[in-house]
């Protein structure tokens, strides 16, 4: 009697666990040729430019069917050509009323949240 009164517990944990998930966001910026900093620019460092990008992170059935990730790498390294720093570097996700949308649509079996990519590329000034 004990093992069927548990199982529809389990059931409910395994529930509650699948659907409070997070979404982790994972890369490596040590392929960027370029010295990458959180440190914003000091006054005086030249030419600065700030630099936003936005992608979606999406997990599929709660990751097991896979996940769209972006490579954050890739897109940084593309924006930061011919620059020779960058500065104030972060990364961050954040809610839409897309993702919003799409999860509720799809009955949480879609997540979707957006990253966003920010900094100051930073050109030296020649000596």
């Amino acid at each position: 009697m004990a093992a069927r009164t548990s199982l529809p517990v389990l059931l409910a944990l395994l529930l509650v666990f699948l659907s409070s998930g997070c979404m982790s966001l994972e890369y490596d910026l040590s392929e960027i040729p370029i010295p990458v900093s959180a440190k914003p620019a000091e006054p005086g460092a030249g030419q600065v430019e700030q630099f936003r990008i936005e992608v979606n992170n999406v997990l599929w059935v709660h990751g097991l069917f896979g996940r769209d990730q972006p490579d954050v790498a890739a897109l940084v390294a593309n924006e930061a050509h011919g620059h020779d720093r960058i500065a104030g570097f972060r990364v961050r996700q954040q809610g839409s009323f897309h993702g919003w949308l799409a999860a509720h649509l799809s009955l949480t079996l879609v997540r979707m949240r957006t990253v966003v990519i920010e900094g100051q590329l930073v050109r030296d000034p020649e000596p």
